[in-house]
């Protein structure tokens, strides 16, 4: 049986400073701390409910924290999951609560990889977050079932080998890479034309990842860069 965490003690301090400000660096400042005492929760198997609760109303206003975008060869499979699941989130929702929800789980799953083993467990807002093998989105909707991913609106992400848009457009298919809007090309001026758009800032992120064509985290990155690049551009003026 849990031991009860005595929640109002520890998380009062935190409460009066979330309430004597309202801007996003002492939302962030505090979200910060919440999620310091729900790993200590984690860790000495405490229930963290509450912790989790107010995780989500800090957290989802406050500044996005450094998030791992590849997990070690070490890391366990919940946080391979949850990292994949943090950046399809990121690729279709951008900076939203649902992905702070998601992002929130990735962090102490792979933070805290020795206590975190659960077989189920759900979002703050309920929903449930992971059931045996299968993941979940804050939304309700499926993240993962078997081997193939989909994104926050359902559309499928990857099925087998072939890749997939958030707007439902094949993404890689073979060999063959597409354009957001469907039109085929080769790896090298779908790469350059992204960074092209997102310049060599936005560019430089992903680019260490994107090594070839055949890996599943390179893969990912260039969905990512060919997204990213095609919401920064107007469809109208698209041309390709």
């Amino acid at each position: 049986m849990k031991r009860a965490i005595p929640v109002l003690i520890v998380v009062f301090p935190l409460l009066v400073l979330g309430f004597t400000t309202d801007t996003t660096s002492a939302n962030s400042d505090t979200c910060q701390q919440i999620r310091q005492v729900r790993r200590l929760a984690i860790r000495e198997n405490l229930d963290d409910d509450n912790l989790a609760t107010l995780e989500y109303q800090y957290c989802a206003t406050a500044q996005p924290p450094n998030s791992i975008t590849q997990p070690s060869p070490t890391a366990t499979q919940d946080c391979v999951d949850l990292t994949v699941m943090t950046r399809l989130a990121r690729i279709a929702e951008g900076n939203s609560n649902l992905v702070s929800l998601v992002e929130s789980q990735q962090l102490l799953a792979c933070g805290f990889s020795e206590q975190w083993g659960r077989s189920s467990f759900n979002y703050p807002n309920g929903q449930t977050a992971k059931f045996g093998s299968i993941w979940n989105y804050p939304n309700g909707q499926t993240a993962k079932f078997g081997s193939n991913w989909n994104y926050p609106n359902g559309k499928t992400a990857q099925f087998g080998s072939t890749w997939n848009y958030p707007n439902g457009q094949t993404a890689k298919f073979g060999s063959i890479w597409n354009y957001p809007n469907g039109t085929s090309t080769s790896f090298e001026s779908l790469l350059s034309w992204a960074c092209s758009i997102l310049g060599r800032e936005g560019c430089a992120t992903r680019l260490l990842e994107v090594r070839n064509t055949n890996d599943f985290w390179s893969e990912l990155a260039m969905v990512e860069l060919s997204w990213n690049a095609y919401t920064m551009s107007s469809q109208a003026t698209f041309r390709r």
